[in-house]
């Protein structure tokens, strides 16, 4: 007989037995039957109907629930026909897992509507669990058999459970004896069924869901295969003897993807997420409870990363990776690339361009595909919902509508931020569960780790000596004249990008030209044409430049025809279109297409050479199509421009636009900028956008008539906004502008939320510093009235930061008008707001020290007229102050002071710290948050401060506060005059 694993088997069993496996089917698919059989029996007959299970399910469905003939073979496939006419509660009547996890919400909607939540996601997890027995026979898959064994005896207990509470019926017996067959399979060490389990198996593997699994994952993970080389410009710098040799330096998503700074909200504030747990941790609150999203939104700039990641995630899938929780889970992970759609429907998008193969082989069975996917676990990654056409967006809606249903079904969706709202509303329309994440690109890390790897790769013929100093010239570059490209840096196809024009810009003339994203691609295109060049005058094939130059227009037309009509790939009519313009220029144009666009070979070797052109990616569609309208803008043909009524959506194009305006010559720029900023209106860019003026201003050269528009015309005139939330970074943006250009607003607010710290920001002190010198006519006579906000610095006790530094970078030119933040200790007799803040008003403080109290105090001597509210937070140890030092704080406003985490032993302390604080004018609200007050206590506070407090009393506390205790307190409310506000 056969053994345990670790023990020899008997020689007859076959080569490839696995008893893992042998156990596993066992314990899911016959144990799974069995259990799901009884409860099936037991809800049937649970329905008045069915007269205790003796009519038989055909005639019940006919009869009560109407179902046609065409209804029943939906769901009761060939295997499963008979069922239809066996007495449902005989021995010889047995139910597959995934037939009777069908048939409970269909069939028996009533009692399903009754089982707990736990009962029906065991239930899922059970369909799943059969599912996944299909993954366990493929290559290299490992199965925890103590662990999985576990699992199914607590889902088989839930089902039990779960449905006979609801059709009350105790199935007690039948749960005991389930755990002990579990047990029982888990420790066996013999095969004495081997001949039945090989037919079981067999019957299995002629099963519909499980023949698409295996077939359906295998076609798309050789697909995938395809995808994992991820470079930004594969051909550009190759000739066609490279690639026809396979000598292209090919970067593999493996080894260079590199961690993106993801972020969303976490539980009420912002924080990173790590892409292991991207599928996982990412929960959504609803009704006091925190949940699995449908759907991610990922949104982000171009070229920050969005597309790798997705790549990223088929690899890991595709190779049975531990890199991503919860992907091994996934059954099918299908890639929907927006700009590749070629079909209309989602049907029509899985049958023709994802599982051809899989559906000719099982044409025979007549499977309707999208029901038998609903019953599996799947993961759609749509990526550039932005380069969607009307028929891709058609097919997106699609997969909402059909896959909205179940947590199991998860939507990743990637976009630009220009369109974030138009697929929240979709999303919307569909009651999709969803939260925003944000890919922000690159750290500090990021960028160095990144590096390292594309250096590697990109070299990895050369000695690695000089990879290493190569790499080392690189980053010294990016850390002194590289910074002029600010944020883009941070952006992984820009960064990729400047280590091909690195590598090949032997000299560095031309990367050290390169300002920001216009000239970059400039410089590049302009190397590459230099290559094109060499390589025809080697092949004494004489073309000048001139020439290539025109043809490169051309191919910028197409790409704006092709954006202006919603296409994103170059289709057999537009390629017919470049060949002719290569053919009339007397060019060969394999030569050219293949140097500027992305090319594929035909697999096929024995055909005539079939090669396919797209753009490398939607940037350099824009840069192209914005470098053929400036060719026109130039030469006063402006039907291109001016025939597109909306240039929603074409923000980056216009970025371009003026870019290679302002390459051409500041003059062209200004002549032009009537036209440029008309079409700034028609793609209805709000003033209060600082990030899309900030980029706009850079790529124009920071061209003066530019930035004069922009500061008189385009901005708010008197106030600025600049706030650091989940759904708005235009802060550092905005200080950009300020440091820039001659605005002459009169006021500004500069906010961040309670999920960042500004000092986390990255360059915002600094900027917030150099202001000094740029608005040095800004002063006492002048002053440029300013609200600083920063939430976490006022909330967050942990923070050990102070908000001080930002505070003095407003000398001389920003005066104060109101202050939430942290103070800490300043030198003896200069408090921090004593010198140049007597226009403030509103005070928000966290104190942590008494002499940041002090200062405080002698700050207040000072400015006290114009203060008209001071709301301060004592974060200290009652035990580190004694409350006899504590100064007054006289002003002619309202008083508030918070004091977290009382105990019933401070209560004398909060007495005599209030009384200090407040003498000779009292307190106008006292808050006692997160406390441990009792109630005899919170009287003993009302008693003490009767005459201190003005108006209110607020508490949170944990002990409990029962409604006679509030029926007292309201009593001594009218005696006190202070109302006692309860929180919780």
């Amino acid at each position: 007989m056969a053994t345990d694993p670790s023990s020899n088997m008997q020689a007859d069993l076959p080569s490839d037995f696995s008893i893992k496996l042998y156990k596993y089917f066992k314990c899911v698919i016959l144990v799974g039957k069995n259990v799901m059989t009884k409860v099936v029996q037991q809800i049937y007959a649970s329905v008045p109907e069915s007269m205790n299970g003796t009519v038989h399910l055909k005639d019940y469905l006919k009869g009560e629930l109407k179902w046609k003939e065409s209804d029943m073979r939906s769901v009761f496939t060939k295997l499963y026909i008979h069922l239809l006419e066996t007495e449902v509660m005989s021995t010889s009547f047995e139910i597959d897992i995934t037939l009777a996890c069908r048939l409970l919400p269909k069939v028996f909607k009533d009692v399903y509507g009754k089982l707990s939540n736990e009962c029906k996601k065991s239930i899922d997890d059970i369909k799943h669990m059969r599912n996944k027995l299909t993954h366990a026979m493929e290559p290299e898959e490992s199965i925890d058999m103590k662990s999985e064994i576990c699992k199914l005896q607590n889902v088989y207990e839930n089902i039990y459970n779960g449905v006979g509470e609801a059709v009350d019926y105790d199935f007690s017996e039948d749960s005991d004896a389930t755990k002990n067959i579990l047990t029982m399979i888990l420790g066996s060490t013999q095969i004495e069924d081997l001949e039945l389990y090989q037919k079981n198996l067999e019957e299995f593997k002629k099963e519909v869901s499980h023949r698409l699994l295996i077939e359906g994952r295998k076609e798309l993970q050789d697909y995938y295969s395809k995808l994992r080389v991820v470079n930004p410009c594969t051909w550009m710098l190759q000739g066609d003897r490279d690639i026809e040799k396979d000598n292209v330096s090919k970067y593999y998503i493996e080894k260079i993807y590199t961690p993106l700074k993801i972020k969303s909200k976490c539980r009420g504030a912002e924080c990173e997420i790590d892409t292991k747990n991207l599928l996982t941790t990412t929960k959504l609150k609803r009704k006091n409870r925190y949940i699995l999203p449908n759907c991610l939104l990922l949104n982000g700039l171009a070229g920050c990363g969005k597309t790798s990641l997705c790549r990223y995630i088929l690899h890991d899938w595709r190779t049975k990776g531990k890199e991503i929780d919860a992907l091994e889970d996934m059954n099918f992970v299908f890639l929907v690339e927006a700009r590749s759609v070629r079909s209309k429907n989602l049907k029509e998008i899985l049958t023709e361009q994802m599982l051809p193969s899989t559906l000719e082989i099982l044409k025979n069975e007549k499977i309707d595909l999208i029901p038998m996917l609903l019953d599996m676990r799947v993961l759609f990654l749509i990526d550039g919902f932005d380069e969607a056409s009307k028929d891709t967006k058609n097919v997106i809606k699609d997969i909402f509508a059909r896959f909205n249903k179940k947590s199991e079904h998860r939507i990743l969706i990637t976009t630009r931020p220009e369109y974030l709202e138009e697929v929240g509303i979709l999303m919307e329309v569909h009651n999709f569960e969803y939260i925003t994440v944000k890919i922000c690109g690159f750290d500090e890390n990021g960028i160095k780790s990144f590096t390292d790897k594309v250096f590697k790769e990109a070299l990895h013929n050369k000695p690695e000596k000089y990879v290493k100093e190569e790499n080392w010239k690189f980053f010294k570059y990016l850390n002194g004249r590289g910074r002029i490209l600010n944020n883009q840096l941070y952006l992984p196809l820009t960064l990729a990008l400047l280590i091909h024009l690195w590598i090949h810009d032997k000299e560095k003339k031309r990367i050290n030209s390169v300002t920001n994203c216009t000239t970059l691609y400039f410089e590049l295109f302009s190397l590459c044409k230099d290559k094109v060049m060499e390589r025809l005058i080697f092949k004494e094939k004489h073309v000048d430049m001139k020439t290539i130059n025109g043809v490169l227009l051309f191919i910028g037309q197409i790409a704006w025809n092709m954006m202006s009509k919603n296409h994103v790939i170059i289709n057999s009519e537009e390629k017919k279109k470049i060949e002719d313009e290569c053919k009339r220029k007397h060019v060969e144009e394999n030569e050219i297409m293949s140097a500027f666009l992305e090319c594929e070979f035909d697999d096929n070797q024995d055909s005539k050479e079939i090669r396919n052109y797209s753009f490398l990616h939607k940037v350099q569609m824009e840069y192209l199509a914005a470098e053929f309208l400036a060719d026109r803008v130039k030469s006063g043909q402006l039907e291109e421009v001016k025939g597109l009524k909306s240039w929603h959506g074409y923000y980056q194009v216009i970025v371009f636009l003026v870019g290679h305006l302002a390459l051409s010559s500041p003059m062209e720029l200004n002549r032009q900028s009537d036209l440029i900023f008309d079409l700034v209106d028609k793609a209805e860019i709000r003033g209060i956008d600082f990030e899309f003026w900030w980029k706009f201003l850079v790529e124009a050269g920071k061209n003066p008539k530019v930035a004069k528009i922009i500061a008189h015309d385009r901005l708010p005139e008197t106030s600025w906004d600049l706030v650091y939330n989940e759904t708005n970074e235009n802060l550092v943006s905005g200080l950009e502008l300020l440091g820039t250009i001659p605005v002459k607003i009169e006021s500004i607010k500069i906010e961040v939320d309670n999920s960042m710290d500004p000092y986390d920001i990255k360059d915002m002190y600094k900027l917030m510093k150099d202001l000094r010198s740029h608005l040095r006519h800004r002063n006492k006579q002048n002053p440029l009235l300013t609200e600083l906000h920063f939430w976490r610095h006022y909330n967050d006790g942990r923070c050990s930061e102070h908000s001080d530094d930002f505070v003095k970078t407003l000398r001389p030119w920003g005066h104060l008008t109101n202050l939430t933040g942290s103070l800490g200790d300043q030198e003896e007799g200069n408090g921090l707001l004593l010198n140049f803040c007597f226009n403030l008003k509103t005070i928000r403080v966290r104190l942590c020290t008494l002499k940041a109290v002090k200062n405080l105090h002698i700050s207040l001597k000072r400015i006290y007229r114009t203060v008209r509210k001071l709301r301060i937070t004592l974060d200290m140890s009652p035990d580190s102050v004694d409350p006899a030092n504590f100064p007054s704080l006289t002003f002619k406003g309202d008083l508030e002071i918070h004091i977290p985490r009382v105990k019933d032993d401070n209560k004398e302390w909060v007495v005599a710290t209030v009384k200090s604080l407040s003498q000779g004018r009292g307190c106008d609200h006292l808050e006692l948050d997160n406390s441990e007050l009792s109630y005899k206590s919170v009287v003993y506070l009302l008693k003490k401060l009767t005459n201190v407090i003005i108006d209110k009393l607020t508490v949170g506390t944990l002990f409990e506060i029962t409604m006679n205790m509030r029926l007292e307190v309201e009593e001594m409310e009218n005696d006190t005059h202070i109302h006692v506000n309860w929180l919780g």
